[in-house]
């Protein structure tokens, strides 16, 4: 994370003090009234300290940014735009046009991530979405994507996003007038 801060162009006094609260942070866990031996963390920002939230984004800003930077990771097009990726908090969801030619450099590029930056992206609660009628296709992708894949919608941010615009209301809104 430290050298992550340095490359964005974090410097000086400001880099100090993180270090200085990241670098060979240790931790304790109490179990049944017992403190048992202190442990170092390897990696991350320190759950509960208030610099953490901020210190996350800066760090996954540099993977957003190598993301949209990336020419072999195609987006999909709104007007004259090309969409990637959305942010918010600790949440990214990501705009594939061609699941089969941009998965392979994306996961490159999560892979050089997590080893310079100290984070992982968490399989397990990753999900792809593929927006495609073509069961021979999604069966292709589905083998080359090592995430699970959702069939008919996802949640993101509290919304369920359904493969048919025509679905939205009925996943989201009229659940709310019951």
């Amino acid at each position: 994370m430290i050298k992550t801060l340095a490359k964005v162009g974090i410097e000086g006094t400001f880099l100090n003090v993180i270090k200085a609260i990241y670098e060979k942070p240790i931790a304790n866990i109490i179990l049944n009234g017992k403190k048992l031996k202190a442990f170092s963390l390897k990696s991350g920002t320190r759950q509960g300290c208030p610099l953490s939230p901020l210190l996350f984004n800066i760090v996954l800003e540099v993977l957003a940014t190598a993301i949209r930077q990336t020419k072999e990771i195609k987006g999909i097009h709104i007007g004259r735009e090309e969409i990637k990726l959305s942010l918010y908090a600790d949440d990214m969801i990501l705009y594939i046009e061609n699941p089969k030619d941009s998965t392979p450099k994306l996961l490159e590029l999560i892979n050089k991530f997590s080893k310079v930056a100290g984070y992982k992206i968490n399989i397990k609660k990753s999900v792809a979405f593929l927006y495609i009628s073509n069961e021979i296709l999604e069966k292709e992708y589905k083998n080359m994507i090592p995430f699970k894949i959702a069939s008919q919608k996802i949640k993101y941010l509290g919304i369920h996003l359904t493969k048919e615009v025509k679905d939205l209301y009925a996943e989201n809104y009229k659940t709310l007038i019951k």
